[in-house]
């Protein structure tokens, strides 16, 4: 009996009663009806309920991944638990592509950019085929303006998927959005190729619209406080020179008056502009300027030179700028010339988040045949940035000239002045896109041999809006008004200026290639 009694006892050890057994499998019982209700809810769109029985799935099964998938979908984007709700999604299910990709979009929308780019990377190895792997990370690209990303991340899409015309369609898009128009007919071309479809063809007029002979007449008014007024008109030609840069003339000519006298400025200039990277552009211009007042004429050079280098949203930015020009703001100054040689150049650099610091200088030489006149200047000031052409600053200036003169042009020992500025782009809005820069704040300005004087009101506004009226064919409206003393970018003739100005333009294409002659040449090319 003791034998046996010890055999029972060994078996029930080894085989532990079946209730453990039936509570496991009512739990889960349990576990998969939330779960259900939770997917319910959420088709239905009651997002709370869902909310709430995912949270009670997790309570039971911490691990269950599609309750931490959903869970995090329905917290607010870019959230603190969302992010790490996704980041032990992926680590439970490290094959699902999709779960990089919704931690890369919680991660941009949190503000870590590179992390998310980093979590597409990894999507992209696991799926390298599935479209959304590289839809979703140029939509991250484009909203922090990473231009040359995004035309690199669909380059290779195409590059994977050549028989895609989604894949080549988008990467016309972006090589547009990055001014390479040249190259983006070539991917249109090829997208239309695989898809013959009316988007792709209107897209690839545009692009040669863009890319082909341009022309474009202007035609201005300005006036300032002193009743000086100018009146100008010309016209831009320009030609593609390679896939990236662009080289042209400019022919224009300046009626300057006041009720008394009067001048004419003609000047005839060549450009180019080169932007090898979105992110990365080179202007030039060279000429000459024909000045004649009282019967009596004279040349003089234009020069100017323009380098801008600019890392999207949370990068530092570069700008240098050297020009040469006579001043033509009154009828005097174009009898005797004042020629203003002057560099500049500007640094951003990110301090945290959106928030970045501002430093402006300049230094510039007025030689006139009175004297010769230097001034410099700087400006410095915090600002936030909350997208990549939205921000707002507060900006202290400081300019000052070596000497009085009476060659012109007021130049007053000191000027001070204390600014709340902004400067907003909007390029969405197609066919209408628009561009201000403003500013509103306080001047002191101190003459020479005298006190400095009180703080004074000051504006500033410049504007620009475009309206596209079919690709290649744009029409412009450009605007500026200043209630200053003095002007950093500008020379003020007195001391009391205001000045107020407007240019309209008319851009468009001559004669640009028609897409079915492109796709006839293309067609006789060697095959992509």
């Amino acid at each position: 009996m003791r034998a046996v009694g010890a055999l029972l006892i060994l078996l029930w050890a080894i085989h532990p009663a079946p209730c453990d057994a039936r509570q496991d499998l009512a739990q889960a019982t349990v576990g998969r009806a939330l779960l259900q209700r939770a997917d319910a809810a959420y088709s239905t769109g009651d997002r709370e309920l869902a909310q709430r029985l995912y949270r009670e799935v997790l309570a039971s099964d911490p691990d269950n991944p599609r309750a931490i998938f959903q869970l995090a979908r329905l917290l607010p984007p870019g959230s603190a638990e969302s992010v790490a709700l996704l980041r032990r999604y992926v680590r439970l299910e490290p094959q699902d592509a999709w779960g990089y990709m919704a931690l890369g979009d919680a991660l941009a929308k949190s503000g870590e950019v590179d992390k998310a780019v980093a979590q597409y990377g990894i999507a992209r190895g696991k799926a390298p085929a599935e479209a959304d792997v590289y839809t979703g990370l140029g939509r991250i690209l484009r909203d922090v303006g990473r231009t040359d990303d995004l035309v690199e991340n669909y380059e290779q899409w195409a590059t994977v998927q050549p028989n895609n015309a989604d894949a080549w369609f988008e990467l016309g898009r972006a090589r547009q959005r990055a001014k390479r128009h040249v190259e983006a007919a070539r991917a249109y071309a090829a997208a239309y190729a695989l898809k013959k479809d009316e988007r792709t063809e209107d897209a690839l007029d545009g692009a040669l619209a863009e890319s082909g002979f341009s022309l474009r007449p202007f035609f201005g008014l300005s006036y300032d406080s002193d009743d000086n007024r100018i009146k100008r008109w010309g016209a831009d030609a320009e030609w593609q020179l390679t896939p990236r840069s662009r080289w042209g003339l400019r022919a224009e000519r300046a009626e300057v008056w006041d009720p008394f006298t009067s001048g004419t400025v003609d000047s005839l200039a060549a450009f180019a502009k080169w932007q090898p990277l979105s992110q990365l552009r080179l202007d030039a211009l060279g000429g000459v300027a024909r000045l004649t007042a009282n019967q009596a004429s004279q040349n003089r050079p234009l020069a100017g030179l323009r380098l801008r280098w600019n890392r999207p949203a949370e990068g530092p930015a570069v700008e240098l700028r050297a020009t040469q020009n006579p001043l033509l703001a009154t009828p005097g100054l174009v009898a005797q010339p004042v020629e203003l040689a002057e560099i500049k150049a500007g640094l951003d650099l990110p301090v945290s988040g959106p928030v970045r610091a501002r430093l402006r200088g300049q230094s510039g030489v007025l030689d006139s045949t009175i004297d010769v006149n230097r001034r410099s200047g700087y400006q410095v000031g915090p600002v936030y940035r909350w997208r990549p052409a939205a921000e707002v600053g507060v900006f202290y200036s400081r300019l000052g000239y070596d000497h009085a003169t009476v060659a012109g042009y007021f130049a007053p020992q000191l000027a001070e002045t204390i600014e709340l500025g902004t400067y907003i782009e909007y390029d969405t809005l197609w066919p209408l896109t628009f561009a201000v820069d403003a500013g509103a704040g306080e001047q002191r300005v101190q003459r020479f041999g005298e006190d400095v004087r009180n703080w004074i009101a000051t504006y500033r506004l410049w504007g620009m809006v475009s309206y596209a009226l079919k690709p290649g064919m744009s029409l412009d409206l450009e605007v500026e008004h200043y209630d200053s003393p003095i002007a950093g970018n500008a020379v003020a003739p007195t001391a009391n200026w205001r000045y107020n100005a407007a240019l309209l333009s008319l851009r468009f294409g001559v004669r640009p290639q028609t897409t079915r002659s492109f796709l006839s040449e293309r067609a006789q090319e060697s095959p992509r």
